[in-house]
């Protein structure tokens, strides 16, 4: 099993995401009423905060005001397993949290606890679309309900090691030999797509990784030249960087990489143009889906917070159009704040384009209508990203 950890600003969006994405199933609430839609949730959850931080100074007000794990057993640990199972699972995984005080291998490293199993929290059941791996998703009040803030230092390590001592109790892989092994898989597959390549080009790439199961994340640059690129595999995602022996499979070396892969072919006879044709569509046509639209990957950051988004060609080229002839100092800003509202990612879209001089917010109302399709869908966002993003008038008080 292996765990994530963050603390997040965007509480509203992640419940909502926990428990309306596509078959998510609800597996328990806790302080909080079960048949009410998932904002009110939140708006309970704040409602809450307001009321136990209002008569107490704070002259650092909590931005981050929600905590998210996700929780993900392997396939044959969970094989066979009912809902009472996955709430006993949620249920071990707050209390053994809770329970820890230090940084795991620094003994000299303390903090205070959280208190997870006496705040408001919703706890629901993903399947992942194509490793179909059932995961859980946990998201947290930063407040627990005496008044009290959930410490978040090191979240993210502290659900890690909750998770370790979960395997060792259950006798299941560690989190850190399953990554070794994944690594190890990823690393196979990406040499025998390359030596199945003719050719080296990303599109080629990515569609023979997401053939064999994986999701490929792409960094471009404004030009659309690519700077680096990571894999998911399940829940879990590995940087270039750390795939392959010395590291040959990241952005640096990839090319040369697949050339070494190729290089024995050069010294072969020549062969007939007919033996030729045949190798140049050896490649598995399972390995080699047809065309896809052309993805864009950003790695978007705001209030600390990562975000990572993929949006089609057409969308992009959408955006390119709308946002062209706008005013804006920041365009790269400009686009991260449509690119995030696109996405549904409303706080953060809003929060970001107070950097470009804008303020405000679209309001309760907006979102994408449910029989939207994407280019309408994107021309929205543009336009609200302008309004967004246009400067405020400051007028200068004598």
């Amino acid at each position: 099993m292996i765990a994530q950890g963050n603390a997040i600003s965007h509480g509203a969006r992640a419940i909502e995401y926990s428990m309306e994405k596509d078959k998510a199933r609800l597996v328990k609430v806790n302080g909080l009423p079960e048949n009410i839609e998932p904002l009110a949730m939140w708006s309970r959850m704040m409602q809450h905060q307001h009321q136990c931080m209002k008569d107490r100074y704070n002259p650092k007000p909590i931005t981050l005001n929600a905590l998210r794990f996700e929780i993900s057993p392997a396939k044959e640990e969970s094989a066979g397993w009912t809902m009472k199972d996955w709430q006993d699972l949620a249920d071990e995984f707050i209390t053994v949290l809770d329970g820890i005080d230090k940084r795991p291998g620094k003994s000299d490293c303390r903090f205070r606890p959280t208190n997870i199993k006496n705040s408001q929290y919703v706890v629901s059941l993903h399947t992942d679309s194509k490793s179909g791996i059932p995961h859980l998703h946990i998201v947290a009040n930063r407040i627990d309900n005496t008044g009290k803030t959930n410490d978040a230092h090191y979240i993210g390590e502290r659900a890690v090691h909750t998770a370790n001592i979960i395997n060792k109790k259950r006798g299941w892989v560690q989190s850190a030999q399953r990554r070794n092994e994944n690594i190890r898989q990823i690393s196979e597959d990406c040499f025998t797509i390359l030596k199945a390549m003719p050719k080296f080009d990303w599109t080629t790439y990515c569609q023979m990784l997401s053939a064999k199961g994986y999701d490929i994340k792409l960094t471009k640059d404004d030009k659309g030249v690519v700077k680096g690129y990571a894999i998911r595999k399940g829940n879990s995602i590995y940087k270039s960087s750390i795939l392959g022996k010395s590291r040959k499979l990241m952005l640096s070396k990839i090319k040369a990489t697949w050339a070494e892969l190729h290089a024995s072919d050069k010294q072969t006879p020549v062969q007939s143009k007919e033996a030729d044709a045949q190798t140049r569509v050896h490649i598995n046509k399972e390995m080699m889906p047809q065309s896809k639209p052309s993805i864009h990957h950003y790695s978007i950051t705001v209030d600390g917070e990562q975000f990572e988004v993929d949006i089609p060609d057409m969308v992009k080229s959408v955006f390119t159009e709308e946002l062209r002839n706008s005013e804006e100092a920041n365009q790269t800003n400009v686009l991260k704040v449509a690119t995030l509202l696109f996405a549904g990612y409303l706080d953060a879209a809003t929060s970001m384009s107070s950097s470009c001089g804008g303020g405000g917010s679209p309001g309760d109302g907006w979102g994408k209508d449910k029989n939207e399709d994407e280019r309408n869908w994107a021309i929205r966002c543009a336009k609200m990203t302008k309004w967004l993003c246009k400067p405020i008038k400051r007028g200068r008080s004598r």
